[in-house]
């Protein structure tokens, strides 16, 4: 999917997080849902050189 940000174009990586749902309930203005809780976070590694005011950061 390509994206803009203050008229830079770039495309983003689509990335997977997979979850799995626990006997936790929660309450949040009025609604109850069921608490996910990750199985593994993803890295991500950018290729992309990330500029601020024109100069390179790592």
């Amino acid at each position: 999917m390509q994206l803009s940000y203050r008229g830079v174009k770039y495309n983003t990586h689509k990335s997977t997080v997979q979850a799995t749902e626990t006997q936790e309930i929660g309450h949040y203005r009025g609604a109850t849902y069921h608490v996910r809780r990750v199985l593994g976070v993803p890295h991500h590694h950018s290729e992309d050189v990330l500029k601020y005011r024109g100069a390179v950061v790592r």
